[in-house]
C-alpha cells in the first residue's frame, strides 16, 4: 500500500472520529444568548454575516452567485462577509458587500483567528448563513452571536444553527447548488444571480491594453494554463497533442498565449506568447479580451468564467455537471477528439463569431 494511500485511510478515521464529537463541540463553543426559534422576516434583517471558510480558489468563484443573491434578497442589510484568507476578498469587490473579514483559520495563525472572533463577536447578527456547512463553517459559527444561524442540513452539524433547510431537487453545479437557502430565507421565488465577477472600466481598459499589446490584432487568440492539482494534471505531451488537435479543428492559424504562474515558469511552447499577472483581477480581465481560455477544471479555469472569458474547460477526472464552466459561449469538455470540440472550434474560427 502506497504512503498517498494510508495517509487518505488515517485521514478519513481521523474525519469519523471527529465528526462524533463535533456536536459536543459546537455545543461548548456555543454562542446561544441571542438566537430565536422563529425566523426573522426578510424585511426586517438589518446585518448579515456570510461564513465561507475556504481556500480553495475554484470554490471561491463558485459563492459569487450566493453572496449576490444575497445582496438581492437583502438589498437594504449591512453584509459581512467572512472568508478565509486575505487574497479572496478581490473576487468579491464592486458586488456591494458591505465589508469582508478573513478568519486566518490555520495551525500557525491561531491568535490572529482568535482576534477576528473576538471582534466579530462585538456584534449580534440578525441573520448568519453559510452556503455550505463545512466543519470549520459550523465551529465558527457556533462561536459567533446571531439571532438567526442558518445552513443547509447536516446530521452532525445542525446543533449549530438555530434553522437548517433541505432540498433534494437543489441545482447540481456548485455555484447554485445552495441557492435554495435564499428562498427559503425569503420565502420567495428569485431570479438565479449571475456568477461572473464585476470589474470596474479601468480593470476592463488594463485587460484590453494587456491582450493588444501582446497579440496585437490576432484573429484567433486562446490562452491556455496547463497546471492543476493531482490527477487532473496533464503531461506536457498530451498538451502538445492537445493543441495540435485543436489547431487541426481551425480554418485559421492559432496564436496560443500561455498563462504562467509561480508553480509553472516555463513555458510549453519554446519562444512563444506568455502572460503572468498575480493580481486576479487584471489576470481575469486579460482572459475576457481572448478568443478563448483552455484549461483543465482548476482555479484558472473557473476564473476565467468568472470574468466572462469563452472557456474550454477540459474535465478529465472531475464531473462538468458539478464543476463545469457556465458561460453560455463556454464548453466542457470530457474528449478533447469529440465532434463538439471540432464544431466549437470551427466556430471560433470564424471572423464574427465572438467580439472583444
Amino acid at each position: 500500500m502506497s504512503i498517498n494511500n494510508v495517509l487518505r485511510q488515517v485521514d478519513h478515521y481521523r474525519r469519523q472520529r471527529m465528526s462524533l464529537l463535533e456536536p459536543m463541540l459546537y455545543k461548548a463553543l456555543g454562542n446561544d444568548t441571542y438566537r430565536r426559534a422563529e425566523l426573522i422576516p426578510a424585511s426586517h434583517v438589518q446585518t448579515i454575516l456570510i461564513v465561507r471558510n475556504n481556500k480553495r480558489i475554484g470554490n471561491m468563484f463558485f459563492l459569487l452567485p450566493f453572496v449576490k443573491q444575497m445582496r438581492a434578497a437583502y438589498p437594504h442589510a449591512h453584509i459581512t462577509l467572512l472568508l478565509s484568507q486575505p487574497w479572496q476578498g478581490q473576487i468579491f469587490e464592486e458586488i456591494g458587500i458591505d465589508n469582508i473579514v478573513y478568519s486566518h483559520f490555520s495551525a500557525g495563525k491561531l491568535w490572529s483567528f482568535y482576534k477576528q472572533m473576538q471582534q466579530l463577536k462585538t456584534q449580534v447578527f440578525d441573520l448568519l448563513v453559510t452556503s455550505y456547512s463545512s466543519s470549520e463553517d459550523s465551529l465558527i459559527a457556533s462561536m459567533i452571536p446571531a439571532r438567526n444561524k442558518v445552513a443547509s442540513d447536516h446530521p452532525g452539524r445542525n446543533s449549530a444553527f438555530t434553522h437548517v433547510f433541505n432540498n433534494a431537487t437543489a441545482e447540481k453545479h456548485s455555484a447554485f447548488h445552495k441557492l435554495f437557502l435564499v428562498e427559503r430565507l425569503t420565502k420567495q421565488k428569485l431570479n438565479r444571480a449571475s456568477h461572473e465577477m464585476a470589474f470596474t472600466v479601468q480593470e476592463l481598459s488594463e485587460g484590453i491594453v494587456a491582450k493588444h499589446a501582446l497579440c496585437q490584432d490576432k484573429e484567433l487568440t486562446i490562452a491556455f494554463f496547463r497546471g492543476a492539482r493531482g490527477a487532473k494534471k496533464l503531461s506536457d505531451k498530451t498538451w502538445h497533442g492537445i493543441l495540435d488537435t485543436l489547431q487541426t479543428y481551425s480554418s485559421v492559424p492559432i496564436q496560443w498565449v500561455e498563462i504562467l504562474s509561480p508553480d509553472i515558469q516555463t513555458p510549453l511552447i519554446a519562444n512563444g506568447l506568455t502572460y503572468q499577472n498575480n493580481n486576479i483581477r487584471v489576470l481575469g480581465s486579460f482572459l475576457k479580451n481572448t478568443t478563448a481560455f483552455l484549461s483543465c477544471d482548476t482555479g484558472p479555469l473557473h476564473l476565467a468564467d468568472a470574468a466572462g472569458a469563452k472557456c474550454i474547460g477540459l474535465f478529465t477526472h472531475t464531473c462538468p455537471k458539478k464543476y463545469g464552466v457556465l458561460g453560455q459561449d463556454s464548453i466542457n469538455v470530457e474528449d478533447i477528439h469529440s465532434l463538439e470540440m471540432k464544431a466549437y472550434l470551427t466556430r471560433l474560427s470564424r471572423p464574427s463569431s465572438f467580439t472583444h
